[in-house]
Parts: structure tokens; C-alpha cells; sequence
């Protein structure tokens, strides 16, 4: 049996966006849920080459799962580049293609090695089914912001700093006489 986890524990679905991402390996990513935040975020249209794109940038060094409704549109699919797959549920819907994927991480992994797996969603289903399974979960949010400190230049490392830490940009090297 799993723990039950409470909010706020930066584990699953709590509020410390700082350790979201620690000890993650593996990040599921309900795309048409994330799309549609983007999207509001953005004020325009995000079509998912688009959606790949900032995704990718945004969840570097993890190995990323995209899943979306649907039929490919002659967009990528399948294992796109390294750590990063796009999954089309094609004849089933996104949430089932996900529940799968944590069904099957959950079974590869155990009890205590799902853990490093997270999904992003903000479908109280998916979240309940992920968690049920041992998996973190992550709202929209904290995707969105990821996705906005990629593009800025910041890089995705600023979004999973430490609490407390800065999230500026390093300062360039000191010179000779500088020291």
C-alpha cells in the first residue's frame, strides 16, 4: 500500500513548487490539459509542434512522455528525440493512455521507485489515478512556469531551484583585478 500524501509535502499535488522535480526521472505530461494552459497563458494559439518545442526546452534532463487526444495531424510522433516521446491515444483518450503509463511504471519501478515518476495535469481524475498508483502529481502551473522561464533564457533549472535560492542569472566571472 501506498502512503497517502498530504498537500504541501512538495511530493504530489502540494504547493512547494521548488521540489516538485526532486528525485523525478520520468514526467508524463497530459498535453491537451497542459496545451490549453499554455494557450491562456500566452493569449494565442499553441499548435503542438509549438507545444513540443517549449516542452522539450522546458523539461530538459528529464525523460518526458507527452500524451494528447487524438490522431497525429502529420506532427511528430513516437520517440521524437532523446528522453522525449509523444504518445496520440488515437481510438482512447489521453487520461487512459496515462493511467496506463503509470500502471506500467508502477509495475516496472514497485512501490518505491515509481516515486521519480510525475504526472502534470490539472484532470482531478488523472491526478487521483496517478496517485493511487505511487506516482507525484504536478498541477498545470508549475509546467506553465517552467515553460516560461525556459523561453525567457532563464532555463528550466531556475524553476526546480532550492527554496530560497536564487533564480537570477549567474554572475560572470570576476576578472583579475577584481579580486
Amino acid at each position: 500500500m501506498v502512503p497517502r500524501r498530504r498537500r504541501g509535502d512538495g511530493r504530489g499535488g502540494g504547493t512547494s513548487r521548488g521540489e516538485h522535480a526532486a528525485g523525478v526521472t520520468l514526467v508524463i505530461v497530459d498535453g491537451r490539459n497542459v496545451q490549453f494552459a499554455l494557450r491562456r497563458a500566452s493569449t494565442g494559439d499553441l499548435p503542438d509542434a509549438a507545444l513540443i518545442a517549449r516542452l522539450r526546452a522546458a523539461l530538459a534532463g528529464f525523460e518526458t512522455r507527452l500524451v494528447l487526444d487524438g490522431h497525429p495531424a502529420g506532427g511528430p510522433q513516437g520517440r521524437i528525440a532523446p528522453g522525449f516521446t509523444v504518445d496520440y491515444g488515437r481510438l482512447r483518450d489521453a487520461d487512459s493512455v496515462i493511467g496506463d503509463l503509470v500502471a506500467d511504471a508502477a509495475r516496472e519501478r514497485g512501490p518505491v521507485g515509481v516515486d521519480a515518476v510525475m504526472v502534470v495535469t490539472d484532470d482531478r481524475m488523472v491526478r487521483d489515478q496517478a496517485r493511487r498508483h505511487g506516482a507525484r502529481v504536478a498541477g498545470t502551473s508549475w509546467l506553465v512556469e517552467r515553460v516560461e522561464r525556459a523561453v525567457s533564457g532563464r532555463g528550466p533549472g531556475a524553476a526546480t531551484a532550492r527554496p530560497g535560492a536564487s533564480i537570477g542569472r549567474a554572475r560572470p566571472p570576476r576578472s583579475r583585478r577584481d579580486r
